[in-house]
């Protein structure tokens, strides 16, 4: 089955589908506030871990002072905060700055950040690696990489990054696209709690966010259309392993459902409108008139039973579902129920896989 083709007629669900992208949003470190009740943390409280895991890493003595002075109170003061941990991430942790560059530079995805559990009194400082984290995270879901954005930004809590807000911001973006509907109603109420300090942008797709995806009901049409859309990014990022062919098969199996389920509801209508005597080919009798025409009253029972597959149909029952669903649904799922039965009839006997 063309997944590509069916998700590419879905353009009604992309209006938030380029939340993500870079020419939309800004970096963190853009100059976008943060209202100080997101506590992020101060210059001087990761000046203190620093010193701290300074006393206790085994991490080399020339890396320990290049870090101690870089921080030290008469040294650069022009570097922001987020500057200092770009360059004190360069300093302790080469392997982590070099994937993080690597991701940048080309856009192929590096794996996730991980540290050596061989040597754990290596590790360079926590902060710095949940500022690793929160960077190479954001950077990911900018490219479309939600599943492995999230692996990233599920770590630091608001609390342990530059920019609170984004981290929630971003986290919640990546489960709307993935459909995680509970974790995105949570963080997004979270991050729209501290909303008197949030950027404007955040403030407005968040909300926008948050409407979107409260109504989402499972095993609807809806959810239908954007399980196609996600299966439409992962084969352009070059997947096409276990996670799409499975959710090829759900989205097969859910549109069976529906089909199924519409053909039943006509069929009961045509049986309650024979059973109230609404015979087939009669003509209304005339104002006035008594009615003098009699027949035998027997009425041929609708067979209920299932024969074939869905895409068996006849080209006048296709029809009659196809119409329903258009008066019930926007036309862009129209397009993609007629991709899915010519699917059906092209592969007769391939059931729902």
């Amino acid at each position: 089955m063309s997944f590509r083709r069916i998700a590419s007629s879905l353009t009604g669900f992309a209006a938030l589908a380029g939340l993500l992208s870079s020419a939309c949003l800004v970096h963190a470190e853009s100059g976008l506030s943060v209202s100080n009740r997101w506590t992020p943390p101060s210059r001087q409280q990761l000046s203190e871990e620093l010193t701290a895991w300074s006393q206790t890493t085994h991490a080399p003595n020339e890396t320990k002072d290049r870090l101690l002075s870089l921080w030290a109170e008469d040294g650069d003061t022009t570097l922001d905060l987020r500057q200092l941990l770009d360059q004190s991430l360069e300093i302790t942790s080469v392997d982590i700055w070099q994937q993080l560059q690597a991701f940048q530079d080309t856009g192929i995805y590096q794996g996730p950040i991980e540290l050596d559990p061989a040597k754990p009194d290596a590790w360079p400082p926590a902060f710095l690696v949940h500022h690793a984290k929160f960077v190479y995270g954001k950077w990911l879901a900018e490219k479309g990489f939600y599943d492995e954005a999230l692996t990233e930004l599920d770590e630091p809590t608001p609390d342990q990054v530059v920019d609170p807000a984004a981290l929630l911001f971003f986290e919640a973006a990546c489960q709307h696209y993935l459909l995680q509907k509970d974790e995105c109603v949570a963080t997004l109420q979270q991050l729209l709690a501290r909303s008197e300090g949030l950027p404007a942008r955040y403030l407005a797709l968040s909300q926008m966010m948050l409407k979107d995806i409260e109504p989402l009901e499972t095993d609807s049409l809806d959810e239908v259309a954007r399980l196609m859309r996600d299966i439409e990014r992962r084969l352009d990022l070059g997947r096409a392993g276990k996670k799409v062919r499975q959710t090829e098969e759900d989205v097969v199996a859910k549109l069976d459902k529906m089909i199924e389920d519409l053909e039943k509801q006509r069929q009961q209508q045509q049986q309650q409108q024979q059973s109230q005597g609404g015979g087939q080919g009669s003509q209304p009798m005339q104002d006035s008139r008594p009615g003098t025409e009699s027949g035998p009253g027997e009425i041929d029972e609708k067979e209920m039973k299932n024969k074939g597959e869905w895409g068996d149909l006849p080209p006048k029952e296709r029809q009659e579902a196809l119409q329903q669903i258009s008066n019930e649904y926007p036309s862009h799922y129209r397009r993609a129920i007629e991709e899915y039965f010519r699917k059906i009839a092209r592969e007769p006997s391939s059931g729902n896989n």
